[in-house]
């Protein structure tokens, strides 16, 4: 592979040279899985869930598997997902012709149409929402299919409390059935909303109770990154101050996308030979911030007057996380009663714009936080 032009990778998994640690949770995982277990993994979003589930698929972690991943966070039904875990499925076992053939055999509920590269001569498989009429009908082919696979497979499925919001009233006892009879297929379900994952998987009165092994992923180690952080600075002849390094790791409290986003960006300030300390810091979040304000001052414009009061007040405390509908932030940002504040609370976490976070609500988007702070 051709080496990146930035090393802070952003929103995919590219190589081991450049995933930051978790040695010892993709051992923890892979261990779960050569064992067996179907696994959840709960973390705040964008703490490397996603990342973690990639890097064990893609260096022989678990051995002599078939894996795929999808993530269902757009997803409003069971055809959506469906149709995802079939694209997923068929692309990578478009490589073995055998596969494919046997696959294609297998699953008669959607039709495809099979292409071969005029270059590399590999089969490419061509499929359509449009194509996924009878949903569970082609659920029920994917999973036969995988069942009798020459080897054992693993299906990750990320943002998995997504089917709690599914157009379908009974999403977990449907796809619990399904997964329990399984014996060569295992899952691993991923998700960023600690309170729904625990309802799903914790609660003795749903289905799909007791079921998995917990994972709780936590930052990763603050010493680690910056030592990964300077090391990529150093591979381009570059240099970052760890006090730089560490007041951007304290600032976004170790989530992983907000410290590769800084990283890149200081990546792209700095000149070969030189170095970037704190002086660059507040240049480093404005320059983030900026790269998405057009689509912020849309997000905002959609607001209702309470709702935009409410988040504002919240921007305004980070990085505290007040009681938002106590008397003393109710007062202190003048918003009126704690019915009214309860209303915009459901309103903006509906919108996706707040979510839970160790147990409070907090605006999902920190760069969205920093612009309304800046308001």
């Amino acid at each position: 592979m051709n080496k990146p032009r930035n090393p802070f990778i952003i929103g995919k998994y590219v190589s081991k040279e450049y995933f930051c640690d978790r040695k010892q949770e993709v051992k923890t995982l892979a261990h779960h899985v050569e064992n067996g277990r179907n696994v959840t993994i709960m973390s705040e979003r964008r703490l490397g869930k996603t990342g973690l589930i990639e890097h064990m698929f893609a260096n022989g972690y678990v051995k002599k598997y078939h894996t795929f991943l999808i993530d269902i966070y757009t997803c409003k039904n069971l055809r959506e997902m469906v149709f995802l875990l079939a694209n997923e499925v068929f692309r990578k076992l478009a490589k073995k012709r055998s596969l494919l053939e046997r696959l294609l055999d297998m699953v008669k509920s959607i039709q495809t149409t099979v292409t071969y590269n005029i270059v590399t001569g590999e089969p490419e498989v061509g499929l359509r929402l449009g194509e996924i009429t009878t949903p569970e009908a082609t659920l029920d082919e994917i999973l036969a299919y995988m069942e009798g696979a020459d080897m054992p497979c693993v299906v990750a499925i990320d943002e998995f409390q997504k089917i709690t919001s599914f157009e379908e009233d009974n999403m977990e006892a449907l796809l619990r059935t399904k997964i329990q009879r399984l014996k060569n297929t295992q899952f691993i379900f991923a998700g960023s909303e600690r309170h729904l994952l625990e309802g799903i998987f914790s609660n003795p009165e749903r289905p799909f109770y007791n079921s998995v092994v917990f994972m709780q992923l936590q930052p990763i180690d603050k010493g680690e990154y910056i030592r990964f952080a300077q090391k990529m600075f150093k591979m381009y002849n570059k240099s970052i101050q760890k006090e730089l390094a560490s007041a951007i790791y304290d600032y976004f409290k170790g989530v992983t996308w907000y410290l590769q986003l800084s990283m890149n960006e200081a990546f792209t300030m700095v000149e070969q030979g030189s170095e970037i300390g704190m002086e660059a810091f507040s240049q480093i979040l404005t320059n983030m911030v900026d790269t998405k304000r057009f689509t912020f001052e849309d997000r905002y414009a959609t607001l209702t007057e309470r709702q935009k009061s409410v988040l504002l007040a919240i921007a305004a405390e980070y990085p505290t996380t007040p009681t938002l509908t106590s008397k003393d932030f109710i007062v202190k940002h003048n918003l009126k009663t704690a019915s009214s504040v309860q209303t915009a609370v459901k309103g903006l976490t509906e919108k996706g714009l707040l979510s839970e976070q160790n147990g409070t609500k907090q605006v999902t988007d920190i760069l969205f936080l920093l612009w309304l702070r800046n308001y």
